[in-house]
């Protein structure tokens, strides 16, 4: 049974639900889930845990993540994107700018901010996904959240489209971002492409094609890739026993530690746990023979 996490280079026009789909018509895995859902219309890094890696799947969703972006301005989307109805900014357009000049006027939306989630997206109020109300023209009071942009880079300026690299933190909707960018200024913006191409440690050069998920040896990363920048503890198969009957075992760390990577004595990963005085508990635990 494949165990791990299968990096998808999700083309444009199709669901992450539909990528998903065809990937488990290919793999036929008893159990597969997204991290991190992309819009029809965006493409780039879908990861599909498989298995026991749905386990883990929180793990890489946690992670920042960098976009490639191409901010369309002048112009204004009902939904953020080329996906709405495209509506021309009232005053007439006009933006001359240097790459450096707009580097610098775009370096304030760096840092840790709010941020209101848009209407058309998958959250939900009242059980509810906020994109359905959206569509019946309904529009609802969304709280704004702590988002961190960690980095945003002027790639190129052509005429009125501006192109960036942007790095963010968990929840950042970057159709929102370029909608503030806009405002900022005084031109409008939407979101004309969208590419998602780093989330943590995963690179773009790991992703494969929805052609290459049906060869014979589909490139899986393996559940250790997610760990590796945790602190890592061995344990005797005897005391993996005792952490399986949900029990704690006493370790000498005296340090507490939210998050540490269980090994084997042959040092393959069997889950995440974590220490509080003195003890190690049990957050996660796989298991390779299923």
């Amino acid at each position: 049974m494949i165990n791990g996490i299968l990096l998808l280079d999700k083309p444009k026009n199709i669901s992450s639900n539909k990528a998903l789909y065809i990937v488990k018509k290919k793999l036929s895995p008893k159990k597969a889930g997204i991290v991190g859902i992309l819009d029809p219309l965006a493409s780039g890094m879908l990861p599909i845990v498989l298995n026991e890696g749905t386990k883990l799947a929180k793990y890489i969703e946690n992670e920042n993540k960098e976009y490639l972006v191409t901010a369309k301005l002048g112009y204004t989307s009902t939904t953020g994107d080329g996906e709405g109805t495209i509506i021309a900014c009232k005053n007439p357009f006009s933006f001359k700018s240097t790459k450096k000049s707009l580097q610098e006027a775009l370096n304030k939306f760096i840092g840790v901010q709010k941020q209101i989630p848009p209407m058309y997206s998958g959250l939900k109020v009242n059980g509810v996904k906020l994109y359905k109300l959206a569509r019946r023209g309904i529009s609802v009071k969304r709280e704004s959240r702590n988002i961190n942009i960690t980095d945003l880079e002027v790639i190129s300026i052509d005429n009125d489209e501006i192109f960036l690299k942007i790095s963010c933190s968990k929840g950042t909707y970057i159709r929102t971002l370029v909608e503030s960018i806009g405002d900022s200024l005084e031109t409008g913006a939407y979101t004309k492409d969208l590419r998602r191409i780093r989330i943590g440690s995963f690179q773009e050069n790991e992703m494969i094609s929805l052609d290459e998920v049906s060869g014979s040896q589909p490139k899986i990363i393996s559940l250790e890739s997610i760990t590796k920048n945790m602190m890592s503890i061995s344990i005797t198969d005897e005391q993996c026993r005792i952490l399986r009957y949900g029990q704690t075992i006493y370790t000498k760390i005296y340090e507490n530690i939210d998050e540490i990577a269980l090994k084997n004595p042959n040092s393959n990963l069997i889950g995440i746990g974590k220490i509080v005085n003195n003890y190690i508990h049990v957050k996660r635990l796989i298991n390779f023979n299923e």
